[in-house]
């Protein structure tokens, strides 16, 4: 049997997940009342903004993502039908393109993520506090196992990861 956590492991813990759900929940909020945006919906227009030509091939999508095939395609099937974003194929090749429509919606969606993240570490986080979080998140992840299935390779470091549905 494995050893138990001590009452200020546990407790530490469960502040940690609360923290997060909080910070997850008030940035999606934010994102949604700014451009009607979901948090995935977020997250595949960002990768494709941030592409080359601000376009992907389905399977680099889905590695971006950390997602398997049939969550992206259900995703981008509702997407596409918004008008989001394009699909095409060229013989094997699907490539998904994010529209005009898409983009707008992602500048003011990422407007209010970044204003969000801002001020939940301003409100709550001295520089140095922000500062020492960052260190022992960084040394943490460093030293991890690589996951079964990576949360989102293609993050920039500025942003504070908000949940996928």
């Amino acid at each position: 049997m494995a050893p138990e956590l001590t009452s200020g492991e546990a407790s530490t813990w469960r502040l940690i997940q609360r923290l997060s759900d909080l910070a997850n929940g008030v940035v999606e909020h934010q994102i949604r009342s700014a451009a009607d945006l979901s948090s995935a919906e977020f997250e595949v227009l960002r990768c494709l903004v941030a592409a080359p030509e601000r376009q992907l091939r389905q399977n680099e999508l889905a590695a971006l993502l950390g997602w398997d095939k049939s969550r992206l395609s259900h995703q981008l099937t509702r997407m596409q039908h918004r008008e989001l974003l394009d699909r095409r194929k060229s013989g094997r090749v699907h490539a998904v393109a994010v529209t005009r429509m898409g983009v707008q919606k992602f500048e003011l969606a990422d407007n209010a993520h970044v204003a969000a993240v801002r001020s939940l570490l301003r409100e709550h986080l001295s520089t140095a506090e922000r500062e020492a979080l960052e260190r022992t998140a960084a040394e943490s992840a460093a030293e991890a196992p690589a996951p079964v299935r990576p949360i989102t390779a293609a993050a920039p470091p500025r942003m504070l990861r908000a949940r996928t549905t």
